[in-house]
């Protein structure tokens, strides 16, 4: 039986402590080779590629350096200012099976740190689902997510619904967004009847099928199954036994 595999791959990443720079008052902007200069001293090595890009409505220059052990170092400069806004490290995704943003607004700041669920460990939960349903006697679609709800795995089984495609991908972003089960929100909200149109707007939903998927505490994705109608005989909707499946088949990585 064959499945349509849509995969996002993002890369691993890891946390590079910055410091700040300053322009002095007489420079109202930043040239390239200045920005470069500031990168080079954070981290020496050969500049790849800069250009003048937009980070969060800021003009920055968008600089890439290999530095001596071979990474591939990324740094966004503020022309206004020549702070270095955000900085990471591409990884060999074996030497950490999470990924590790570091995100800061401030180099003065604390880092802030985001985990992601890594795609080997996403397409190993999709396909657990999928597999789960198809025991059952189900035609679905399984959308993996990250920690910021963009996909990193979708597999639908020959005969699903197309309508499950765009289902599956709500439930697994609201349970990522949300950070709980989607049947949990449905019980708890079952007393506001304009919840369902509520979550529709913003593009999430109130039906069971979406579980997060938990990392040392840490949301590090979710999982949403859609195309199994119905429940088993203690009440259980299909779908959350799929997503659970996916869900056990990484939980020896998630302890």
């Amino acid at each position: 039986m064959k499945f349509l595999q849509i995969i996002a791959v993002t890369t691993s990443l890891s946390v590079l402590t910055i410091p700040a720079v300053a322009l002095s008052a007489e420079n109202t902007a930043l040239s390239i080779d200045e920005a470069i200069a500031i990168a080079l001293e954070a981290q020496p090595g050969t500049v790849a590629e800069a250009e003048q890009d937009q980070y969060e409505g800021r003009p920055v220059i968008d600089i890439e350096i290999v530095n001596d052990a071979g990474q591939e170092v990324e740094f966004k400069v503020d022309i206004e200012t020549g702070q270095i806004l955000n900085q990471w490290i591409d990884d060999d995704p074996s030497d950490d099976p999470i990924t590790t943003n570091t995100l800061t607004d401030n180099t003065n700041a604390e880092p802030y740190v985001e985990r992601s669920i890594p795609l080997d460990w996403a397409l190993t939960a999709a396909s657990a689902a999928q597999e789960a349903c198809s025991d059952l006697g189900f035609a679905t679609t399984v959308t993996v997510v990250d920690q910021r709800a963009l996909p990193r795995v979708q597999l639908m089984r020959e005969g699903a619904f197309p309508h499950t495609i765009h289902t599956s991908s709500r439930k697994a972003i609201t349970a990522a967004s949300r950070r709980e089960a989607t049947a949990v929100i449905e019980a708890e909200n079952e007393h506001e009847p304009t919840l369902g149109a509520v979550f529709n707007e913003i593009g999430l939903i109130t039906l069971s099928g979406g579980i997060p998927i938990v990392y040392e505490g840490e949301v590090i994705g979710g999982i949403g199954i859609a195309g199994s109608p119905g429940e088993d005989q203690t009440g259980k909707e299909f779908d959350d036994i799929c997503a659970e499946a996916g869900i056990a088949a990484i939980a020896d990585r998630l302890q």
